[in-house]
C-alpha cells in the first residue's frame, strides 16, 4: 500500500548520516538546488551533489531490506 511505502521510505531516510539526510531532504522536499544548499552550508555544489548521490544509493539498498 502507499502508506507502507511511505513508512519504509521514512525509515530508510532516518538511517542516513545526518548531513546526507539533511541535503537529500533540502533537495527533494525543500526543492532547493545543489547551488542553494551549498550556499547555505558554505560548501561546494559538488559536495552537495556527492552527498545526495550517495544518499540515494544507500536509500535504494536500505529500501530493498524493508
Amino acid at each position: 500500500s502507499e502508506m507502507c511505502i511511505r513508512d519504509r521510505l521514512h525509515k530508510a531516510i532516518s538511517k542516513l548520516p545526518e548531513t546526507q539526510r539533511r541535503r537529500l531532504l533540502l533537495y527533494f522536499f525543500g526543492e532547493l538546488t545543489y547551488e542553494q544548499i551549498a550556499k547555505l552550508e558554505g560548501c561546494t555544489k559538488m559536495a552537495v551533489k556527492g552527498s545526495v548521490d550517495i544518499a540515494l544509493k544507500k536509500l535504494k539498498k536500505l529500501f530493498e531490506k524493508f
